[in-house]
């Protein structure tokens, strides 16, 4: 059943009564640590029931019986949205206040609704800390199971969502735009049944990042992360073992000019074995730059990646390990970053690649 969605912040002092609906204080509450709430994408416990969210797509899933619910969070600046889908329909963003909040999810008819929450943001905008839900006189329900099959894609800010989101009447560009919901890896996992993480970071590359900076969290470190910018805790890589993995880097490192081959491909090669380390029997699909095109005044890199992409596969030599073409997608005038529909046609490139390499 469709229920009518209505969002708002209700406070910013968790210590206040949150009023459902009908005007009485809310019924039910699960923290973001309890097994009622379903959590696909990495995450950090950084204190008793509260999860800390750094990378894009991560969704909270929940099952609730009630006529309104609500979610206690704690976001590190004004500029972070959530997606919000009840029962199927249409996302809908919101956008968090800076600091604690109690932000509105749905009000409506009283029933059995299915909920899912998923951060937009591309990493380097900011955390949010969730701490909890809370539903107007009802209960929780356990979840449906997340499927089986897992999907794990490491890169930038294409992999991120960055500009994928473009509405009439928003300005051009800002965090507003970044969905990671509709990165192509996300479009891609939904489209072969798969649950997805994004381990990605806008900027970075495999050995510097967009202004060719080195000394930074480029991806063989933020890999290891459940938050990005934190350094602890580690991720726990056996809590999540992928079957196939994408991995789209090199538009930073080639931003500044064509890279050292050596240096490149043996950092990639690195990151490959790395990444074979947790996950022996993944199908690794490594994956061109979108951005990256040949041109006249830039020359041809998209080609000398290509070359470097190939090299790596031919040192890691594992019929598990295999490069895909794909094509350039130019986005907007304002932003090179491909939009929603472009990342639509890159899923639909690398479906038959995954599909063929998983058997699925």
């Amino acid at each position: 059943m469709k229920i009518p969605f209505i969002a708002r912040v209700l406070f910013g002092v968790s210590s206040l009564p949150l009023i459902g609906a009908s005007g009485g204080l809310l019924a039910a509450t699960v923290s973001a640590t309890d097994p009622l709430v379903q959590v696909e994408g990495r995450t950090a416990v950084v204190s008793e029931g509260v999860r800390r969210v750094g990378f894009p797509g991560v969704a909270f899933r929940l099952k609730v019986e009630t006529a309104a619910l609500a979610m206690r969070c704690r976001a590190s600046n004004a500029n972070l949205y959530i997606d919000v889908e009840v029962d199927g329909g249409e996302a809908q963003r919101l956008k968090l206040a800076a600091g604690e909040q109690a932000i509105s999810l749905f009000s409506g008819a009283a029933g059995t609704h299915e909920v899912v929450v998923t951060r937009r943001n591309e990493s380097w905008q900011g955390t949010i800390e969730v701490l909890g839900f809370e539903a107007a006189e009802g209960r929780f329900l356990a979840p449906a199971p997340l499927p089986e099959r897992k999907l794990l894609f490491i890169g930038d800010s294409v992999t991120c969502g960055e500009a994928t989101d473009i509405r009439a009447g928003d300005p051009a560009d800002g965090p507003h735009t970044a969905c990671g919901r509709l990165a192509y890896g996300k479009v891609l996992a939904r489209k072969l049944g798969a649950q997805c993480h994004l381990v990605s970071y806008g900027g970075r590359g495999i050995i510097r990042d967009w202004q060719g900076i080195r000394d930074t969290a480029n991806a063989p470190v933020f890999y290891e992360r459940a938050l990005p910018d934190e350094a602890t805790p580690l991720w726990d890589h056996a809590s999540y073992v992928p079957d196939g993995i994408g991995i789209a880097l090199g538009t930073n490192d080639f931003n500044q000019g064509v890279p050292d081959q050596n240096e490149f491909v043996n950092a990639y090669v690195e990151l490959v074995r790395k990444v074979r380390r947790d996950a022996p029997d993944a199908f690794i699909v490594l994956i061109d730059s979108p951005i990256v095109n040949d041109s006249p005044d830039k020359g041809p890199r998209q080609s000398v990646l290509r070359h470097y992409l190939d090299e790596v596969v031919r040192r890691v030599g594992s019929p598990r390990v295999v490069h895909a073409r794909g094509g350039h997608y130019p986005g907007r005038p304002e932003n090179a970053h491909p939009i929603a529909h472009e990342h639509v046609a890159i899923a639909g490139e690398l479906e038959p690649v995954f599909r063929a390499g998983l058997s699925w």
